[in-house]
């Protein structure tokens, strides 16, 4: 079973809609009118008599350099033509995201394409905890003016994305793990094991799998637990993936389940912020690689900006609620003793 589409799926899900490039469209595909989602926003002249006062740019800039290293919303290191120059959610999220439109509300991922039963029915290993006690707040309406520049900025990316860039994200959608993938035996093992260490793999070969058993045990965990409470926060949202509202949209994939949040942005995260407090010197780099895979999903067309910003919300909390947890933080002792031991054996020098 897979979360996310493995490459040979991609492939015959291409070939598929060269075949027949209207059979992921639902019925809820429509073309464009003249709703709020279907139009472009009409930009505001900036106010000509506006300033800001030199010190407080000053101490933006400051402020700024000195939280870098626990920003997750930085400019992307693997796709620098595309991503843009500055924290685009911060300015997406400051549209109105009320819903304007009562008919386009009622469009939700569609429950003929759900593949979720299995991991909302999964036994979590650390926490007990209920899935509201994650604050996750509603998503943007469909027809909120919000939702519709997201949709133009995920449009932009694709007018700018190359054929590397699609390839590249190719690469990172099979970035993650599947927690009934448990045998070794099966071809995607490997695969399935070594997602738990991208996020830190600029550490070094040490950082794997075969170097450090106790650390792959204690993340499978973690992931396990995480996957059952983001996918069962998606399929509470239960929001519509961008395509369903934007017809221009040419996704890379179609994932089997709900956008909202990215999946690959919770899990991303979680080992993000797991990681820095282990190894809080090389936290800039965990949120880089974090924020890449969860930005991965925006250049694939299947996810909204604030998709991947719940994501990270999410998994800042759940990280959180892992701390709290006696059975965990036995099992977090063991790893980071371990991860100490063999990083010890290692020049620890950072690889791009």
């Amino acid at each position: 079973m897979y979360i996310y589409a493995t490459p040979r799926q991609v492939a015959q899900w291409r070939q598929e809609q060269k075949v027949n490039p209207t059979a992921q469209q639902t019925p809820d595909h429509q073309e464009p009118n003249a709703t709020c989602v279907y139009q472009k926003e009409t930009k505001l002249p900036l106010n000509q008599n506006s300033y800001v006062p030199l010190c407080l740019l000053l101490v933006a800039l400051l402020t700024s350099l000195a939280s870098l290293a626990q920003s997750s919303r930085d400019k992307s290191t693997l796709f620098k033509e595309v991503s843009p120059a500055s924290d685009h959610y911060k300015t997406i999220s400051s549209a109105d995201a009320t819903a304007r439109d009562a008919d386009l509300e009622t469009i939700a991922f569609p429950e003929k394409d759900f593949r979720r039963g299995a991991y909302l029915k999964m036994r979590t290993v650390y926490l007990d905890v209920p899935v509201e006690a994650f604050k996750i707040q509603p998503y943007p309406a469909n027809s909120s003016e919000q939702t519709r520049k997201e949709l133009d900025f995920l449009l932009e990316l694709q007018e700018k994305r190359t054929a590397e860039d699609e390839a590249r994200t190719d690469t990172l959608a099979i970035v993650y793990h599947d927690p009934f993938t448990v045998n070794p035996n099966d071809p995607d093992y490997p695969r399935n094991v070594s997602s738990l260490f991208y996020v830190g793999r600029n550490l070094g070969v040490w950082f794997s799998p075969e170097q450090l058993p106790v650390t792959s045990r204690v993340l499978q965990n973690v992931i396990q637990d995480a996957t059952f409470y983001f996918f069962s926060l998606k399929a509470q949202f239960n929001r519509a993936r961008p395509y369903h509202l934007e017809p221009r949209l040419k996704n890379l994939e179609a994932p089997g389940h709900a956008s909202y949040p990215s999946g690959h942005s919770s899990a991303s995260h979680v080992h993000a912020y797991l990681l820095s407090n282990l190894l809080p010197e090389y936290r800039e780099q965990f949120l880089r690689n974090a924020y890449d895979l969860a930005f991965s999903r925006e250049v694939r067309g299947v996810h909204y900006p604030s998709d991947s910003e719940a994501g990270r919300a999410f998994a800042k909390q759940f990280v959180a609620e892992l701390m709290k947890s006696k059975k965990f933080n036995a099992d977090y002792a063991a790893m980071k003793a371990e991860i100490e031991e063999v990083k010890s054996k290692h020049s620890l020098t950072l690889k791009k």
